[in-house]
Formats: C-alpha cells, sequence, structure tokens
C-alpha cells in the first residue's frame, strides 16, 4: 500500500502563488518516496509535470538561473498558464543518481541505474498506482479510493473527485508519460480486446514494425489482463504533452503498433489528445538521432489510429543549448481547454 509519510507547506517567493495555495507533498511508493510540489486549483482538473534530469552542480545553476531549473520556477510558470482553475502537481524523480539523473522507480519496473527505462511494462499498473496515491495525497478521489478523507480534526471529509488529467513530460520524465500510455493500452485490451482482436492486430504489425523500435515487455495477451480498481483513473487523462523528451538511450517514444492501436480504441471511446514540443537540444542531435525516429513513427502510429496528434517546434534554427532546453517551459502553451470532459 501506499501512503503519505509527510506533508508540509510549500514557502515560494511568488506573487503568481498564494502561500497558502502551494504545498508539498511527499508519497511513500513501491521504490522511495516522490517529492511532489502542488497548487490547488477551484476545479477537479489537473495538470501533472513530471521532471527530467537534476542539475546538481552550483556552476550551471549559477549560469542558468534559479527561474530556469528549479521546480518551484516551474510550478509557479505552469500556475501562471493554465490559471486558477487548474491544479498543478510537479512531481520529482524518486531517486537521483550522482550524475544528476533522475529514477522513477515509483513509476517504473525496470530501468537502469541511470534511470533510462528497460521497456514499459504495463502489467500491474505500476505508474497508475503510483499517479492514485499522489492525487490522492493532494485531495483528489480517484475513482478507486474511499471519497471520504479525515481532517486535521479526525472528522469525515468528503474528497472532490478528478475529472480531467493532463500529463507533461518534461526531459526524462516522459517515460512515466509513456509508462501510463501503455497501462491506458493495457486497461483498453481489458475492456474490448480480446483473442480475436489481438491475432487481427498481429500480422500488420510484424510487417510494418522495425525491429530496433520495438518496445519492450508489450506481450498482448488472448486473455484479458486482470487490472487493479486503480486503473479506472486512466479514463481521466485527455491530454498528453511530451515537453522537449529525450534519453540517452531508445524509449524516448512508444513505436508498438499494438499499443498505439489500443490507444486508438481508447479515444474512440474517451477522447485522448498528444502534443509533442521540441527544441533543438533534442530533435537536433546528431549524437541521438533515436529521438527523432521515435518521435515521427510515435507521430505517424497515432495518427494511423486516428489519435489527435500536433507537433510544435521552438527555438527554431537556433543552435541547440541547454537553456533553451529549459526556456521551452517558459515559452509552451499547454493547451487543454479542448480535451477537458
Amino acid at each position: 500500500h501506499q501512503r503519505i509519510i509527510l506533508d508540509v507547506t510549500c514557502i515560494m517567493d511568488s506573487t503568481s502563488i498564494d502561500a497558502h495555495k502551494c504545498e508539498r507533498k511527499f508519497v511513500q511508493g513501491a521504490a522511495g518516496t516522490s517529492d511532489v510540489r502542488f497548487a490547488r486549483g477551484c476545479s477537479d482538473r489537473a495538470v501533472v509535470f513530471f521532471e527530467g534530469d537534476q542539475i546538481l552542480d552550483d556552476y550551471t545553476r549559477d549560469l542558468l538561473g534559479l527561474e530556469l531549473w528549479s521546480p518551484e520556477s516551474h510550478l509557479t510558470t505552469l500556475w501562471s498558464q493554465l490559471g486558477s482553475e487548474t491544479s498543478v502537481l510537479v512531481v520529482m524523480p524518486t531517486t537521483v543518481a550522482i550524475g544528476g539523473q533522475g529514477c522513477y522507480g515509483n513509476f517504473l519496473a525496470a530501468m537502469t541505474a541511470a534511470g533510462d527505462p528497460q521497456g514499459f511494462k504495463p502489467q500491474g499498473c505500476r505508474a497508475t498506482t503510483h499517479l492514485g496515491a499522489i492525487l490522492s495525497a493532494c485531495g483528489y478521489c480517484c475513482g478507486c479510493q474511499d471519497r471520504a478523507g479525515m481532517d486535521s480534526s479526525g472528522a469525515s471529509q468528503s474528497k472532490p473527485a478528478i475529472a480531467g488529467i493532463g500529463l507533461v513530460g518534461f526531459s526524462k520524465g516522459a517515460v512515466v508519460v509513456n509508462q501510463l500510455l501503455a497501462e491506458m493500452a493495457w486497461r483498453e485490451e481489458s475492456l474490448d480486446v480480446g483473442a480475436e482482436a489481438s491475432s487481427a492486430l498481429g500480422p500488420k504489425v510484424e510487417e510494418s514494425e522495425p525491429k530496433p523500435y520495438q518496445d519492450k515487455c508489450w506481450l498482448p495477451s488472448a486473455a484479458r489482463p486482470k487490472l487493479p480498481p486503480v486503473a479506472v483513473l486512466l479514463d481521466s487523462i485527455h491530454a498528453i504533452h511530451f515537453l522537449d523528451a529525450g534519453l540517452n538511450c531508445q524509449g524516448v517514444h512508444l513505436t508498438d503498433a499494438r499499443m498505439i492501436a489500443l490507444l486508438g480504441k481508447r479515444h474512440s471511446r474517451w477522447p485522448l489528445v498528444v502534443h509533442l514540443h521540441g527544441t533543438p537540444r533534442q530533435w537536433a542531435d546528431r549524437r541521438r538521432p533515436w529521438i527523432v525516429h521515435e518521435r515521427d513513427r510515435f507521430l505517424g502510429l497515432l495518427r494511423e489510429f486516428g489519435v489527435p496528434a500536433f507537433i510544435h517546434h521552438y527555438f527554431a534554427g537556433q543552435p541547440p543549448s541547454l537553456r533553451q532546453h529549459f526556456d521551452v517551459i517558459r515559452h509552451v502553451r499547454l493547451v487543454m481547454d479542448g480535451c477537458w470532459p
């Protein structure tokens, strides 16, 4: 079971967020504690932002400036963009390696010591379970927990249900979004994809999918998979934003046609929209050509199976830099209005 181990007020020097609206949560998961900055909105909508690798050296921090690299600044920026109605959660990596590499062990079951994913295994809904725990810690009912909570005096207190969720995977934080999408596809298979549908998808996928970009750990089952109750939370996710996503290995984007086909079924049942935002820092890196290869395949598969997908370029024509990688957070426009229920 997941539990909250600490709840403190987050003090921020910002005129955009009132101090009483900003909180900090520490939520225990399967591999450690997730540190979450949280600004509460006045509606049942929430945007969850997953941070990337962390900058640990003072020189680079000073070079970028606090307003670019700090999670508190990211929270303030997103809050300003989205308005006071939408809650904003900034989720830090579960652990950080000695070189600053973020590791999302509470969301991913298999990864390297540097936090690079070793496939996206949906069985068990690990990421959905922890996302549900985080939202519950922030005061939301996620459709699987008891709506009644307890306030500080011990009295029963009803939690508002979460109706709309937008996910933002920044840099390496995209791996969490990939994991949640894999679990979303797994849920769709549980709902209405049986042995006949899996068999029908097989030949087309085998012919069209390049072997280097196959996603590990995705094995469609002839039997409908059993999912935990928390899986219903996945139906609340309506908008996906990949924000300058990048890794030092393959796995930046999902490229398994079976999985994307199931996401297409999800969109036909309940709307889903995907936005890919990028800068030259990731999309013009000749040392990591797989980033663009995976982006293009992911985008093509989404459109092939009917999922609305859009691509957004930033700082086009400029030389790649670390500054533009972080500055995109201030320039991005997170479109959410068209996909809320």
